[in-house]
């Protein structure tokens, strides 16, 4: 069944526009960057730095970091929004459930194949960006500014042979995969409990500004660790650029966001197994 879902989804002109948008975007981003200020310090995350012209890796870094704001949310939450509020939408879920495959197959295909896109929307980015960069820039050693521990006594800046900068982009990806944990699986939950796809992307992508929003919220920061999105969590996976690497607060950020998965995916089943296939 996953096989013949993800055909399914894959002649789903929509969904190559999202792919084309995510695209387009980081090659905009790329020439609108070297036409205008290519020389200057281009912020990734709280604390890193690279300056776009220097190496073409620098644009895979820039494209993550400018597009997981909303964009990269917005494209997961499409994909997992779609999933099952698509095919109700469609008036095609209750056939769907009336054939002889159990509700478990049929969710687990959906999720699946809904996981899949997501994770290529993700690379779609770094690749474009990396492309763009490349033809733009050039095969050159990757140099990132650690402002956190940059001084007049020490530069803080770490350089990566292109072989190393290209594996660190394939990393920094995996890390902004995990970080959509969390609003994937919501809007999951989402797309079971509503028949109107609009709706179940909306509210993936309102569980990122809620959760963002609580933690800015001063009497609320103990709550920070624990909520599923935030601008620092958002931001953990530019510690791949730095040199030594912190990878300590990585086990906590995939315990939070499986702990969410676990919650949102579990409610998911349940309300997709109780479903009226005749509303």
């Amino acid at each position: 069944m996953i096989s013949i879902e993800l055909v399914k989804q894959l002649r789903r002109v929509s969904y190559w526009v999202v792919f084309g948008i995510l695209a387009g975007v980081s090659g905009v981003v790329t020439v609108i960057i070297g036409l205008t200020s290519g020389g200057t310090p281009e912020r990734i995350g709280t604390f890193g730095s690279v300056i776009p012209n220097s190496s073409g890796f620098t644009m895979a870094a820039i494209a993550l970091n400018s597009l997981l704001l909303f964009l990269i949310p917005l494209a997961v939450a499409i994909f997992a929004g779609e999933s099952v509020a698509g095919e109700a939408s469609w008036g095609s879920l209750r056939y769907l459930l009336a054939r002889p495959v159990s509700r478990k197959r049929v969710l687990t295909s959906k999720v699946v194949v809904a996981g899949v896109l997501a994770l290529a929307a993700v690379c779609t980015v770094s690749v474009a960006g990396l492309v763009s960069g490349l033809a733009a820039f050039g095969w050159h050693p990757l140099s990132v500014i650690d402002l956190q521990h940059a001084s007049p006594f020490a530069s803080g800046v770490t350089t990566f042979s292109p072989l190393g900068a290209l594996g660190r982009v394939g990393l920094a990806t995996v890390v902004v995969t995990g970080t959509m944990i969390s609003t994937f699986s919501f809007a999951i939950l989402c797309s079971v409990v509503t028949d109107r796809p609009f709706s179940a992307v909306a509210g993936g992508v309102l569980l990122s500004f809620v959760s963002r929003a609580l933690d800015d919220v001063p009497g609320l920061h103990a709550l920070g660790p624990w909520l599923p999105i935030t601008d620092k969590g958002a931001s953990l996976w530019t510690a791949v650029f730095f040199q030594p690497t912190d990878l300590s607060s990585y086990p906590h950020l995939a315990a939070v966001q499986v702990a969410y998965a676990a919650a949102f995916l579990g409610a998911a089943w349940i309300l997709f197994n109780r479903k009226d296939i005749l509303s």
